[in-house]
């Protein structure tokens, strides 16, 4: 099963999990014990597919085999402020004395959901930037490829690699945030002379220096 099929059967059965949730809501096609099963039975569905999304053999085929791990502190803040913000309303919803409660288990389930997902791209490596011949590849919720001939010119500047596009835009890389940090920017400082890439002679130095120490 392909990556993409997988992505829209989560989707469908995040769907169809809210779908018959918000019918016992209105119409009390199920109850609540019944709803509270199907949502378990279908969370855990939903939660091995999400799983599966980013540990299918699919979507490891995409992957370089040699790439740098990063972390940076946004991929974790994210994270935190998603799972605190599901977890706060299932526990609102938990308390209500109204129907409406019939919706915490939902809230629950995507929470854990993106805790496992979190867990998975921190130590399968999910999250990483790479260097080929002729461009750059930084994966983090998606993956972003920035050829050398996009390039203007790049800086170097508190551990921070700023990628300066021809269409202005710029990329930040945070060195302090690749796990393999040395041998990252040995490889950058490498990939910037290869490909003759502008930097001003201030960035280069402090990029060798960086290196050394």
């Amino acid at each position: 099963m392909n990556t993409a099929t997988v992505t829209i059967g989560k989707n469908l059965v995040l769907i169809g999990l809210l779908i018959v949730t918000l019918l016992s809501f209105f119409n009390r096609i199920l109850n609540w014990h019944d709803l509270l099963l199907f949502q378990l039975i279908i969370g855990l569905m939903y939660i091995f597919l999400s799983y599966y999304e980013y540990n299918s053999t699919s979507y490891k085929a995409q992957l370089p085999i040699e790439r740098y791990a990063y972390y940076p502190g946004s991929f974790f803040l994210v994270r935190a402020v998603k799972v605190g913000v599901y977890v706060m309303f299932g526990c609102v919803l938990a308390t209500s004395s109204t129907s409406i409660k019939f919706l915490y288990p939902v809230c629950f389930i995507i929470a854990l959901t993106e805790i496992i997902i979190t867990i998975l791209k921190y130590y399968q490596r999910l999250c990483f930037v790479n260097l080929y011949a002729n461009y750059i590849l930084i994966a983090k919720e998606k993956m972003e490829k920035i050829f050398a001939s996009e390039i203007e010119n790049m800086e170097y500047r508190h551990d921070i690699i700023y990628v300066v596009k021809k269409d202005k835009k710029t990329v930040t890389v945070k060195g302090y945030s690749v796990i393999e940090r040395l041998i990252f920017l040995n490889k950058v400082k490498e990939w910037i002379v290869n490909n003759k890439i502008n930097m001003s002679s201030e960035s280069f130095q402090k990029l060798e220096a960086a290196i050394k120490n």
